[in-house]
């Protein structure tokens, strides 16, 4: 093994933006000795490693640089053997950001690199995982710790089944209430696991949302057609069952049912009343072309905002201006 603890002692001094006689000082030499040991002409004394290690802000095995084989050698087994630990992360990421200082396109680094930031998320995500699990333990009804550990899993749909398994096997432990039976019944349905999620829609409180997730478990089975019946029967007077089944509506592409839907859900609202589905209606209608309908729906955002909220500026008011004299543009 090739200890080159001069071209180290250059490498971590110029990553931390240190001069020659910034370091001579520190350790208590002269700045010769530090050139001569960069160039390889001497070595320090034992006795400075740990002063040397010390102002670097490393342990004293970094100070010694091995050739690349070696390194690499060190960093796969960090990747494949051990337990990620911050040391070893950084030893790991110094080595190869250094290679691809001088290689940029080397594929193999590059493939270790992202192998070495994934292990730090998995490591990273079981440790936030268990941290979520002892607030659901604490706290069994906190709605936002349930979908907190549901994301940490994972429980979303594009995630990997052994995650929806695990947020099943903890959760089901603290489902006891209406967004924890919601999230509960999509993570059921992700897996196939239809007669599950059946139950699980049955005892849901609010009959809008039943009727809104049997939808759901209608679609995740493959009938398309019972979905959008159900989403179209929930009642018009009903402003979340409205906003819900307009969401669903316009994700399938059945733009005009979603425009009546949202329609139905701002009508139905009573004062204050929520803007989300005039957002969302603004959006979809401009994203169809209807720019006069979409710059009437920003008004109507503008001055909900003013009525209901006492809202004329600020953050949420300028959103709505911009988006509208956007549309006013484009109208011209």
């Amino acid at each position: 093994m090739n200890l080159q603890i001069g071209t180290q002692i250059k490498n971590l001094r110029k990553e931390r933006g240190l001069t020659q006689e910034a370091v001579a000082e520190a350790v208590g030499v002269t700045y010769q000795a530090v050139s001569k040991w960069e160039t390889g002409a001497t070595t320090p004394d034992i006795g400075l490693l740990p002063a040397l290690a010390s102002l670097f802000g490393v342990r004293i095995d970094r100070l010694f640089l091995v050739d690349r084989t070696d390194e690499l050698a060190r960093v796969d087994h960090v990747l494949y053997r051990e337990r990620l630990t911050e040391d070893s992360f950084a030893y790991a990421k110094g080595v190869l950001e250094r290679i691809l200082e001088e290689d940029p396109g080397d594929a193999n680094i590059l493939k270790r690199y992202a192998e070495l930031l994934l292990k730090r998320i998995n490591r990273d995500t079981l440790d936030a995982r268990r941290m979520a699990e002892q607030a659901l333990s604490a706290s069994p009804g906190d709605v936002e710790a349930f979908s907190l550990y549901r994301r940490l899993c994972p429980g979303e749909r594009e995630t990997v089944r052994s995650g929806n398994d695990t947020f099943l096997r903890v959760c089901k432990r603290y489902c006891n209430g209406e967004k924890q039976r919601e999230m509960l019944a999509e993570t059921l349905m992700d897996m196939g696991h239809f007669p599950e999620a059946e139950e699980m829609i049955r005892h849901m409180e609010t009959p809008c949302m039943r009727e809104i997730f049997r939808g759901e478990l209608a679609l995740a089975q493959g009938d398309r057609a019972g979905a959008i019946a159900l989403w179209l029967a929930v009642p018009e007077d009903d402003p979340k069952g409205q906003y819900e089944a307009g969401e669903r509506l316009n994700a399938l592409g059945c733009y005009e049912e979603a425009i009546a839907c949202y329609r139905n859900a701002f009508r139905a609202e009573s004062s204050p009343r929520d803007l989300s589905a005039l957002y969302s209606l603004a959006f979809l209608l401009g994203g169809l072309g209807r720019l006069e309908e979409a710059a009437d729906t920003w008004r109507t955002i503008l001055e909900t905002l003013a009525s209901d909220h006492g809202i004329t500026e600020g953050e949420p008011a300028a959103w709505a201006r911009r988006e509208l004299a956007a549309l006013e543009e484009k109208l011209k």
